[in-house]
């Protein structure tokens, strides 16, 4: 049996990705506990697979069993994260701009990406025959539309920050340089999600929360702008706006000019408004600590040996968890593609 460790030590690059690896297979083993529960359920219910109350309730579970096992890693191996949770390490002093400010980037995303995001579903519609519905879950009743708002907009960013930002972003910074590290994050952000409608929201935020931990070392930060975002995408989808932005969408799908230059300039100017947002107004970026080690006795060059050992076998682990997401997501793209 495992047993807690009495020594608490940052993740380090290896830690960070067998963290990845884990927290890819408990999301597994949700959809696999929820896969046999609807097969068990459909001959007594046989829209359990699109019903909205199954599906949002689903969406708690997956973020409960992400909490048991941030808990349970953390708890068993005495890893401690390697950033601040509420401010910056060190800091004592709640700073207003790392809750301001990720708001104002929050919406700046979505103004942003929205219409990319928007001609991407459908490109997918006519080239692929994807339908635009794929994805969505039915929140027409009150109850799937309270358990979708506490999983999207509490549950999902706090967990999925802690893992993505908190400690995979930073053990992969051990490794890599910024724009590596940020891009491998987003990825494996994307392909988590295993949706193929969503990969280029999902990319973005995630390529901006690893942005933001760089600048601000905290995951306050990151936890509020991905809250941010799923709040008005939530908003977009359940509220009036929905049928002002569809008629708007109509518009652009008409009048194919001002589409493109409408989508190039809410893309510029959001993405630069974000750019000066996070390069000049979040703070002095960090020094990130590094897993390489100089050396030159005999101790340091066994530790040295160690550690290239670890980040071999951290990458390894990290392949192997990202290989898992994309072949599921490839599956879920054909099947969605054939049906």
């Amino acid at each position: 049996m495992l047993k807690s460790s009495t020594k608490i030590r940052p993740f380090d690059y290896c830690a960070a990705c067998t963290f990845y690896l884990g927290a890819i297979v408990v999301t597994l083993l949700c959809q696999a506990v929820a896969g046999f529960t609807a097969a068990a359920l459909s001959s007594s219910y046989p829209d359990i697979s699109s019903n909205g109350l199954f599906s949002t309730a689903f969406m708690i579970v997956i973020q409960a069993a992400n909490l048991a096992f941030i808990f349970s890693y953390r708890k068993l191996y005495g890893y401690r994260f390697d950033c601040g949770t509420l401010t910056r390490r060190g800091d004592k002093k709640l700073d207003w701009r790392t809750i301001v400010l990720p708001v104002i980037a929050g919406v700046l995303i979505m103004l942003a990406m929205y219409l990319p995001t928007v001609w991407y579903g459908y490109f997918t519609q006519y080239a692929l025959g994807i339908s635009p519905e794929v994805g969505n879950v039915d929140v027409s009743s009150a109850g799937a539309k309270i358990m979708i708002v506490v999983a999207s907009v509490f549950m999902a960013p706090v967990f999925e920050e802690t893992i993505y930002r908190g400690v995979l972003y930073n053990g992969l910074r051990k490794r890599f340089t910024f724009i590596k590290a940020v891009a491998l994050c987003a990825l494996s952000f994307m392909l988590m999600h295993m949706s193929p409608m969503q990969v280029v929201f999902q990319f973005a935020i995630g390529f901006l929360c690893a942005a933001v931990m760089e600048k601000t070392d905290s995951l306050l930060p990151c936890v509020i702008l991905h809250a941010t975002a799923n709040s008005l995408a939530l908003i977009m989808q359940l509220t009036s706006l929905a049928d002002v932005l569809n008629g708007f969408l109509a518009f652009l799908t008409g009048n194919i000019t001002a589409a493109v230059f409408i989508t190039l300039a809410l893309a510029v100017a959001g993405i630069g408004a974000l750019f000066v947002l996070v390069r000049y107004g979040l703070g002095k970026k960090p020094e990130p600590q590094r897993d390489e080690i100089q050396s030159e006795t005999s101790t340091e060059v066994r530790d040295q040996i160690t550690a290239e050992a670890r980040g071999k076998d951290g990458t390894m682990r990290y392949c192997i968890a990202i290989g898992i997401s994309a072949i599921l997501f490839v599956i879920n793209l054909v099947t969605v593609t054939v049906s």
